[in-house]
Formats: C-alpha cells, structure tokens, sequence
C-alpha cells in the first residue's frame, strides 16, 4: 500500500475517535460515556470542506492503537494517524505502525507530575523516530513548552498540539531558548482555543507565522472536543481558526498545503 501520493485535500490535523467500552480506566481522567466513530467525523468535517484527516490517538485508549488503524484503512488515502506507544517500544513496532499510515508517536505530558522525568524515560523512542522519520507530538500542561523542547536532543520533527500552550501572551517572546533549539524541525497546530482561554490567540498566532513562517502551521478541530463537549462544535472552531487569517493564501497553505507536506509525503 503505497502513500506517496500527494492528494488535493483540506485536512483537520488533529481529532479522535474512540469507543466508550474501550476506554481505559488506568489512563482516562475523566469519564467518557459515548461513542465516536470515524463516520461520526466525517459528517461535521465535510459540512466545513474538510475532506482528509488525522487521527491522534486518546489518551485514554492506551497503548491499543487498533480501532485507530481500522478506521485509516477504510480510507487509506485521506487518512493518518498519530499512536501512543510504549517508551520501550521496537523499531519493528513502529515500523508497522509506519506502514498502517502512522506518521508520529504523542506523549501527552498534561497533567503529569514530573514530565521532564516521563521525558527522559522515552529517549530511546525519540530516537527510533527521528531515525525513521517520524515525529513527536506533544501535548502538555500550560507554560511548559520551552523547558520540554530544551531536554529534547535537536534533529527530530516535532508538532506541537493547541498553540503550544503558553500560559501568557509574552512567554514564547521572553522565554525562547527551546523554541530556538527546534525552530528549523518545530510545527505548530492551530487547535483547540478553548483549551487555553486566557491567552490572546491572534497574538500567539502571530508569534508563530513569524517565527517558523506559513509553511509549518496547521489546523486541528480537536473534535469531539471532551470535557467541552456542550459548548463547543466542529464549525464553531472553523469559524475561530478563520479569525486568525488574513486572506485566502494563507488558508490554503494551512489547511491543505502544509498537512499535506507533513502526513503525505
């Protein structure tokens, strides 16, 4: 199954799908009492023109990256994947992962009490993935970002979930050092403003565009949106990533061009 081909397509980067019988109690921290199935996402991602996806897997699901990989075969060419994986996990594993449209491992760092020590733990993986050309995705508490990035050793491609949570509007400008180290492999997802609502997104946004420039943002609906599920939708968070651009250009390199360079290629 080849995946070379590029595909003229606008991308949701980052949404999970997830069955509620499944849900691990020994990583879930807070109940989930539905399901959502890739059918489920297809109908709201299409009403907004969105017709390729990302699939990031919960963190609540595990290490059981299954259900993910079945829905990326049923539509192999508008689909990819993010899993979560063990810190010992093999080459081979991941390998496999590779070929079933996986393109990067998440380490969900939010809410852990020592994640500079989870960081260390998963060395070896980080080096598995830069040596097949995937990436980390990382997710992670509020202020964090710039401290994680400089334990991170230089060379691998990392996408950084939810504006890379700042927990003030200057801190990416005053505190820039891991930034610094990474800028040259650093994209950033455009995600889930409700996640972070003291912020002032426009200015983050604009942080970013100078920084790594046009061609290494994207977009995520992070739909179902958990936890915020009665006060947010798919279209409502089309419409705030809409706020943020200035033209049609610019849309189009982030909603179809960059993902597009980053998942399919």
């Amino acid at each position: 199954m080849s995946y070379g081909i590029i595909i003229n397509m606008n991308v949701d980067t980052h949404f999970h799908i997830f069955l509620k019988n499944e849900v691990s109690t020994a990583y879930s921290r807070y109940p989930v009492d539905y399901d959502v199935k890739i059918n489920d996402w297809l109908k709201v991602a299409n009403e907004q023109q969105i017709t390729g996806g990302v699939l990031v897997q919960p963190s609540f699901l595990g290490f059981d990256n299954s259900y993910l990989i079945q829905a990326i075969q049923q539509n192999p060419k508008h689909l990819r994947g993010v899993a979560v994986v063990e810190p010992t996990v093999s080459k081979e594993t991941l390998l496999d992962l590779k070929k079933h449209g996986i393109k990067g491992i998440r380490l969900n760092l939010f809410g852990d009490e020592n994640p500079l020590k989870t960081l260390d733990e998963n060395q070896i993986l980080l080096g598995r993935l830069k040596s097949l050309d995937m990436h980390l995705q990382l997710h992670h508490d509020d202020g964090m970002l710039n401290e994680l990035l400089l334990n991170i050793s230089p060379g691998i491609s990392i996408v950084v979930d939810h504006f890379g949570k700042p927990a003030t509007d200057d801190e990416f400008r005053v505190n820039s050092a891991g930034i610094n180290k990474h800028q040259a492999n650093l994209w950033v997802k455009l995600s889930a403003q409700y996640r972070t609502p003291n912020i002032n997104h426009q200015a983050i946004f604009q942080y970013w565009l100078n920084k790594i420039g046009d061609t290494r943002l994207l977009w995520g609906s992070d739909w179902p949106h958990t936890r915020f599920e009665a006060f947010e939708s798919y279209e409502l968070q089309m419409q705030k990533f809409l706020t943020l651009i200035s033209n049609t250009a610019l849309k189009d390199q982030i909603l179809s061009i960059n993902p597009r360079a980053l998942y399919w290629s």
